[in-house]
C-alpha cells in the first residue's frame, strides 16, 4: 500500500544509516502533524526518543511516550496523530531474512505490538549513541543491540545462563574476537565460530565480560593502536587500517573517546617519557 500524507504532514529527518540487515532513520516531527493510513514493506521498530503522539491501527489505538517501543509487522496499515512537543522518533526497518532467521529458534514477533519498560530504556539509550557515532564497529554493535531487543520483547527474559564459571565455548569466542578483531565481524560469524545463538552469544559475552561485543572490539583496536603509537614510526592512517578502523577519522574519534586524549597527543606523551 502506497504511504498517504495529510497536509499538515511536517516532520524532518535527522539522519540515516544503511547496514546490511537494517535501514536506521532519525525523524523529528511537528506538533500538530498527521500521516494518513499506510504501509511499510519491511517490519519495522520504531522507539520514541522524545514527545508524544498516538496511532490508530488493527481499529485499536496506542499512546506512544519517550522510551515506548514499537514493533510494526509487514504491511500493517496504521495512522499517526503527532500531538506532542519535540516528538524524535528513531526507527529500524529489518530486512525480513534476518528476522526469519530467528525463527529458526523459536523467537518470533507474530504481530503489531507495543513495549515499555525498564529492561528496554538502556537498550533505546545504546542504539540512539550508536546511531548518532556510527563507525565500522557499528553496524555489530546494532546487530547485538537488536538481538536483545528482539529477544526482549519476543518472550519473557531467561537467564539460566547465569553461572558462576563461564562456558568454555565463551573463552573459544573471545579467542575468535582477539585473533579477528581487525575484520569486519559480525555477531552471527562469531557466534557461528562457536557453534551458539547469536542472541545467546551477545548476552552471556556481556554478563561475564562488562561490556559488549563491540564495545570489546573497540578496546583491542584501540590497545593494538596504543602499541603501535608507541613502538614505531607509522602514520596515524597505516596504525588506523592495521587496527581495523576504516579510516583515521573513525580511529581518532574513538581512540579519544576511550583515552582521553588524541592519537598524536598519546604518542607525544609515550615518546616524551
Amino acid at each position: 500500500m502506497k504511504s498517504q500524507f495529510s497536509e499538515n504532514f511536517d516532520y524532518r529527518v535527522l539522519g540515516r544509516l544503511k547496514l546490511p540487515n537494517f535501514s536506521l532513520q532519525k525523524t523529528a516531527y511537528v506538533q500538530g502533524a498527521q500521516r494518513l493510513t499506510h504501509s511499510h514493506e519491511n517490519p519495522r521498530f520504531v522507539f520514541v526518543l522524545s514527545g508524544a503522539f498516538s496511532e490508530i491501527y488493527e481499529r485499536k489505538k496506542r499512546e506512544c511516550f519517550p522510551f515506548t517501543t514499537i514493533f510494526r509487522p509487514s504491511f500493517e496499515k496504521h495512522s499517526e496523530d503527532y500531538h506532542g512537543k519535540r516528538i524524535v522518533c528513531l526507527r529500524i526497518d529489518l530486512q525480513p531474512a534476518w528476522l526469519k532467521r530467528l525463527c529458526q529458534y523459536n523467537i518470533k514477533l507474530d504481530g503489531s505490538a507495543d513495549f515499555y519498560g525498564k529492561k528496554l530504556i538502556p537498550l533505546i539509550k545504546k542504539l540512539n549513541n550508536e546511531f548518532d557515532n556510527s563507525d565500522d564497529v557499528s553496524a555489530l554493535a546494532i546487530e547485538s543491540i537488536m538481538l536483545e531487543t528482539v529477544v526482549a520483547t519476543a518472550r519473557p527474559e531467561r537467564k539460566s545462563f547465569l553461572k558462576r564459571k563461564s562456558p568454555r565455548w565463551l573463552s573459544n569466542a573471545k579467542d575468535f574476537i582477539h585473533a579477528e578483531f581487525s575484520s569486519s565481524l559480525t555477531v552471527s560469524e562469531i557466534a557461528a565460530a562457536v557453534d551458539v545463538h547469536p542472541v545467546h552469544l551477545a548476552r552471556v559475552f556481556r554478563y561475564f565480560y562488562g561490556c559488549t561485543i563491540a564495545e570489546y572490539i573497540r578496546r583491542l583496536r584501540v590497545e593494538f593502536a596504543c602499541q603501535a603509537l608507541a613502538s614505531s614510526n607509522e602514520s596515524l592512517a597505516e596504525i588506523a587500517v592495521n587496527a581495523g578502523f576504516s579510516d583515521q577519522s573513525h580511529f581518532s574519534k574513538t581512540f579519544k573517546r576511550l583515552m582521553n586524549l588524541t592519537p598524536t597527543e598519546y604518542r607525544a606523551a609515550i615518546l616524551s617519557r
